[in-house]
């Protein structure tokens, strides 16, 4: 066991060493060891993305299968990989919704481990069927798009009332209980020095926490949800909606996913593009599946508050991020925007 931690330090060492292009060359050969357990051992592979996981798109000419794999980052869970994978894969059988559909092993496991000598840790790779569409850049989104996000979002909601994973497979509740304002300080207190800011985090967590013993936990509020799905985890065919990424899947509140929505339509991230009417198909296109609770732009305040604690935490936290100037500059900004949104919710 020592030995092979000594060795194991040494290839993290090297790794964090290399560009991404290095990196993502060692991440294409584990990614074909990969596809032998999936059966395409002849398949194609292009790289797609690398930010903490590595995705790639796959063409397998023998079976015909277009896929997407995803080799999960260092430190991925089993369980959270196997609920992702039976939520997705009983949303196929139930919904007409274009999502992911995960693709098993050969031998029927739901992913397939693979442990490669020069990158650190065994890796979690999971194939998914490909969802055809492109991303909307800010001009291409238009309202009757947004309206599709709404519906999509709403449709995942209805399927949460009433699914439930197996009981091995149970997931903690984010819920009130789970939320302590002293436990949510150990990335954002590293990164922010002034007790204010540090201060507008406590306040998003506390307000959250009120909300969320006020919705209850009831089935038609909370379930389980996507938990990231904003304009790069959504792709258009036309105006239909292919829904990605759903490996933050949680449970969580149903007006928390739509604040998460809502929150990427603002004009950090839509450049010259007016947010107003985007906003509202959005909520046109939910309200129009599934009903909204009464006051319920308050309570988007409040959650869109958190999901602004939560990016900070995640950001303040992952190294990646911190090497861009960008992730920085967003950062330094969170506590304005979150006492802004705070001051917001009695209008």
């Amino acid at each position: 066991m020592p030995v092979i931690t000594l060795e194991r330090e040494g290839i993290m060492v090297e790794f964090n060493a290399l560009s991404d292009e290095q990196r993502i060359e060692r991440f294409g050969r584990l990614a074909k060891v990969a596809l032998d357990r999936f059966g395409m051992p002849t398949a194609t592979l292009k790289h797609r993305s690398y930010m903490e996981n590595v995705l790639y798109e796959v063409s397998d000419e023998t079976s015909g299968c277009h896929a997407s794999l995803r080799i999960c980052r260092s430190g991925w869970e089993g369980d959270a990989l196997e609920r992702e994978v039976c939520w997705l894969s009983e949303l196929g059988r139930d919904t007409d919704l274009r999502i992911p559909i995960p693709i098993p092993t050969l031998e029927g496991e739901p992913f397939a481990v693979i442990e490669c000598r020069e990158i650190p840790d065994p890796r979690a790779c999971v194939l998914f069927h490909w969802v055809d569409g492109v991303y909307a850049a800010p001009e291409e989104l238009t309202p009757a798009r947004l309206r599709s996000v709404g519906q999509c979002l709403a449709k995942l909601h209805d399927h949460a009332e009433t699914f439930r994973l197996p009981a091995e497979l149970a997931i903690d509740r984010f819920d009130a209980d789970a939320l302590d304002v002293s436990d949510h300080r150990a990335n954002v207190s590293a990164y922010f020095e002034t007790v204010g800011d540090l201060e507008a985090f406590d306040e998003a967590v506390a307000a959250t926490v009120e909300l969320m013993r006020e919705l209850g936990e009831d089935s038609t509020v909370a379930g389980i949800i996507h938990g990231d799905f904003h304009q790069r985890n959504y792709v258009f065919d036309g105006d239909h909606i292919g829904a990605l990424d759903f490996e933050t899947m949680h449970w969580g509140y149903y007006v928390y996913d739509l604040a998460t929505t809502l929150s990427y339509l603002v004009p950090e991230f839509l450049r010259d593009v007016d947010p107003g009417p985007l906003r509202a198909a959005v909520i046109e296109g939910y309200s129009a599946e599934r009903g909204l609770p009464e006051g319920y732009e308050r309570m988007l305040r409040i959650f869109a508050a958190y999901r602004v604690w939560i990016m900070a935490d995640w950001s303040s936290g992952s190294p990646r991020m911190l090497e861009h100037d960008w992730a920085r500059r967003r950062l330094d900004a969170m506590p304005e925007q979150i006492r802004d949104l705070l001051a917001e919710r009695a209008q």
